[in-house]
């Protein structure tokens, strides 16, 4: 082989190898990346998990609130037929 094509192989491979540090480089850099986004993820997924459980405890109260409501709406009513009655009631 010539000086000249053993040069130019010098310098490919130089090339090369640069190449392969950036790209390496980058590969290490990406991993972090990706290694941060799957961390983040299951930080949202535990996050849309208590989510979740409130929205369930949330409808769970709105149901009882909406029973109580009712329960209250009868008690008047009693109470007021009761008064009505105790109002009519001769104690003479």
């Amino acid at each position: 082989m010539s000086k000249p094509d053993i040069e130019k192989l010098e310098a490919g491979i130089s090339t090369l190898l640069e190449v392969y540090r950036q790209l390496k480089e980058e590969n290490q850099k990406l991993t972090l990346q990706v290694e941060g986004l799957m961390h983040e993820g299951e930080s949202l997924s535990k996050e849309q998990g208590f989510a979740k459980e409130k929205l369930e405890r949330l409808a769970g109260l709105e149901a009882s609130s909406k029973n109580n409501e009712k329960d209250k709406k009868q008690v008047r009513e009693k109470v007021a037929h009761l008064l009505e009655k105790l109002e009519k009631f001769d104690l003479t």
